[in-house]
């Protein structure tokens, strides 16, 4: 049995990995600001957006370097759980947004709260991702199903070459459009953003609410200055249903209302002040963060920590209240899931590119009907690598968009598709290592050509394209067989030119 990886790519490899996953986090999170070593975390972040472009340029090479499928839509797949996880993150922003409101702020503009009343705003498909597992198994599946129904009907209909190229490309067109429609519920051409916090929020729900009764009766007898305050920035209305409590079960409306309330006032000003809350308790880390000037998701999570500390007897402690998006502990760790990430996709696809599926990949590439007439499906085959293809990229669009803090239909349009290929060509097709080089390569070289040469540079990048497609049509990591070939038709060439020279001082003219 041979082997999968060599010594040499086993090498290479475990120290890319080291770099990505050792050195750069412990350079940002160790070394002081002022170290020319430090790496902040901007730059981690701009790191990690590169490595999840490289995901998706393993997912392209899969199907067009392996398979000879040149997909010139997938990055509706990386689109696709981008937004996935990014309506997970949009209804965990709360109150924080512009609006003050529980429903993001495209939906309060669009007056959504009129067209979906029967869900307080929100339309019935965007309720289940207030579930992170929900969330997470649409990230896969929802990429899946349409890469499924799509493949399905193209390679049933023996659609290939161009042909399936120009409909990938439709299909990513049609879907591009869709998304920019306001009505098509998905934010329109601003898309998604603001996000505050990954994984939980901070917020108060009824249900952590243990005690309504003695909760409720405290913040309208406010014995406390916490309470005081509290019950005195509570709204008109609540202010009179708070009033005419009279103990007992509290009314669903008033319970509403006070934790609207609170939500409200936490999302928007500091609860502490040391006469306030002189007589509370406050454990050692909270106590640590009292002499700070906190705003936006910092503060809401500050503010949650100070009412559990006041009200141990009538709230349920949140002890984890999610992570902060933007801090760098975040940042740092968003990073890492996109290096490991981008680690076991390179080891799964080089698995199985290496054994017998793999075998019948290359030889569809190479001659199709030549497989055909061997008996297999090439179609199912074609699928496979399609769907496989469709989750990698919607598993790298999902990490993508944390750390970039946006994601609307550009980054499904076709040229972001062609951009991929254009990666994987750069960096080598029909190899797994090119294409991380050239979607690392190229949008770095993007990052600063932008800036230096922002009229330019698409010109740079189709010239470079024209380039490798002429001068390098195996790509960077293709140079040194490239340069070998060469030097031996240059020996060859030299042999030839001095054989006749020899012969003719053989004979002596």
């Amino acid at each position: 049995m041979t082997r999968t990886f060599s010594n040499r790519e086993v090498l290479i490899v475990g120290l890319l990995a080291f770099i990505g996953l050792v050195l750069l986090p412990c350079l940002n999170a160790l070394v002081p600001p002022d170290s020319a070593w430090h790496v902040s975390s901007f730059k981690l972040s701009l790191y990690g957006k590169y490595l999840t472009y490289a995901v998706l340029a393993i997912g392209v090479n899969l199907l067009w370097g392996y398979t000879g499928l040149l997909s010139l839509g997938q990055c509706i797949f990386f689109a696709l759980g981008g937004y996935a996880l990014g309506m997970y993150l949009m209804l965990l922003i709360g109150k924080l947004g512009q609006y003050r409101a529980d429903l993001p702020d495209f939906m309060v503009f669009l007056e959504f709260a009129t067209k979906y009343s029967e869900t307080g705003g929100l339309p019935r498909h965007w309720i289940p991702f207030n579930s992170l597992a929900f969330t997470l198994a649409a990230v896969v599946l929802v990429p899946a199903i349409v890469a499924y129904i799509f493949g399905f009907l193209a390679f049933r209909s023996r659609i290939k070459g161009v042909y399936f190229s120009i409909l990938s490309q439709a299909l990513t067109y049609a879907a591009c459009l869709m998304f920019f429609r306001n009505d098509f519920t998905f934010g329109g051409n601003n898309g998604l953003t603001d996000f505050k916090y990954i994984l939980g929020t901070p917020v108060l729900t009824a249900s952590e609410i243990k005690d309504p009764p003695a909760f409720a009766a405290k913040l309208r007898d406010a014995p406390d200055e916490v309470s005081k305050f509290l019950a005195g920035q509570f709204s008109a209305g609540a202010k009179e249903q708070l009033a005419a409590y009279s103990g007992g079960a509290v009314p669903p409306a008033l319970q509403s209302n006070i934790v609207f309330n609170i939500n409200f006032i936490m999302s928007t000003q500091p609860l502490f002040e040391t006469n306030r809350f002189a007589t509370v308790t406050l454990p050692p880390d909270v106590a640590t963060l009292t002499g700070e000037t906190l705003r936006d998701a910092p503060m809401l999570q500050f503010n949650r920590q100070l009412l559990d500390a006041a009200y141990t007897a009538e709230i349920v402690p949140k002890a984890f209240a999610g992570y902060v998006v933007n801090s760098p502990a975040t940042k740092r760790a968003l990073y890492f899931c996109s290096a490991l990430l981008l680690l076991l996709t390179y080891l799964f696809c080089r698995w199985l590119t290496s054994t017998k599926f793999g075998l019948i990949q290359r030889a569809i590439r190479d001659s199709e009907n030549r497989v055909l007439f061997s008996g297999y499906a090439t179609a199912n085959f074609k699928l496979f690598v399609f769907v496989t293809a469709a989750i990698i990229s919607g598993l790298g669009g999902a990490l993508f968009v944390p750390q970039v803090g946006i994601i609307n239909p550009s980054e499904m349009s076709p040229e972001k598709s062609l951009e991929a290929v254009v990666w994987v060509a750069v960096g080598g097709r029909g190899s797994m290592l090119g294409p991380i080089i050239g979607a690392v390569g190229i949008n770095s070289l993007k990052s600063y050509a932008t800036h230096a040469f922002a009229e330019q540079w698409p010109y740079i990048l189709g010239g470079l394209f024209i380039f490798v497609t002429v001068f390098m049509p195996k790509g960077i990591i293709g140079l040194p067989s490239q340069f070998k070939e060469m030097k031996r038709r240059w020996d060859r060439r030299n042999e030839n030119s001095a054989t006749p020279a020899a012969l003719n001082g053989g004979d002596g003219k």
